[in-house]
């Protein structure tokens, strides 16, 4: 879905009671808010639930104290818009325009727009909501949602050098050099924030050794006659982790080079592991 339009037409709103009387079946539809502040006029927030806004600019408003409850954003525009103090809880956005908005003071889930970007499209209007989404979270102590926008920059980043390409900013050396590096750095540790896929590499390093290790076992432990899978799961296991009890052992010199490579492969995988529970923690705060 693309979020780049930079215009909807529709009736003009000059007054925040206005708008509030606009709302048919708890949806507003077709408005264009043209007042420079939407803010409740007493110490209470403006508490929105369940409520749709449909094809609705509030392009360079200042949104304070507001609270938003499941509702849905549906073509909207709050381009230069300013959010502060404002809760959005179990909200979803969809083809919302948030070019150059600015964020402070807020609980606002990045989740939120899961399916808001073409990232075809909209990549410098992705990088730059989830940059400010991301110091947003981390100046309120965040941290989930802190991690989460940063993951979801690099991805737009990612997706951005397509763009960088079509319009010939960017040689196919640079390109493929470049995204090579963000699909590797993606599925081993989520950009250093996905713990899981580093378990789950360290669960493909080992499986793909153990296989290994039993299919060449007559080329590694020639003395072993009987070398079953568990056994090869198990050298594996102290191989990778550099444990070595020393009770099963290679005797060749092939052996000896193998297990040198994945006793390295292993040291690799750990510290990446390592690295990623750094970088997460870090990135929390």
């Amino acid at each position: 879905m693309a979020a780049n339009d930079f215009k909807i037409t529709g009736e003009r709103i000059d007054s925040l009671s206005e708008f509030l009387r606009r709302e048919v079946d708890g949806v507003w539809k077709n408005l264009l808010y043209y007042p420079e502040s939407f803010k409740s006029e007493n110490r209470h927030p403006l508490v929105f639930t369940g409520k749709e806004f449909i094809d609705v600019s509030f392009k360079d408003t200042d949104i304070e104290h507001v609270r938003f409850v499941r509702c849905k954003f549906q073509h909207c525009l709050f381009i230069g818009a300013s959010l502060t103090k404002c809760e959005f809880t179990d909200c979803s956005f969809s083809e919302t325009n948030t070019s150059k908005v600015r964020i402070r003071e807020c609980l606002f889930d990045p989740l939120s727009f899961e399916n808001n970007f073409d990232l075809k499209n909209d990549t410098n209007i992705a990088i730059d909501l989830y940059h400010s989404l991301y110091r947003n979270a981390s100046e309120e102590h965040q941290p989930v949602h802190a991690v989460e926008s940063l993951y979801r920059m690099k991805r737009a980043e990612h997706a951005h050098l397509e763009s960088q390409k079509n319009r010939n900013l960017i040689d196919k050396k640079s390109f493929f050099l470049k995204k090579s590096g963000h699909m590797l750095s993606d599925f081993v540790s989520g950009y250093g924030l996905r713990t899981m896929r580093v378990l789950r590499l360290l669960l493909i390093v080992i499986t793909f050794f153990s296989f290994l290790n039993y299919i060449l076992s007559g080329l590694i432990f020639d003395q072993y006659a009987e070398f079953t899978i568990i056994d090869s799961i198990y050298f594996t296991c102290i191989t990778i982790t550099t444990l070595g009890f020393g009770d099963i052992t290679p005797v060749t010199s092939f052996g000896k080079l193998f297990v040198t490579f994945q006793a390295l492969s292993g040291f690799v995988v750990i510290s990446i592991f390592l690295a990623a529970v750094t970088n997460r923690a870090l990135r929390s705060r």
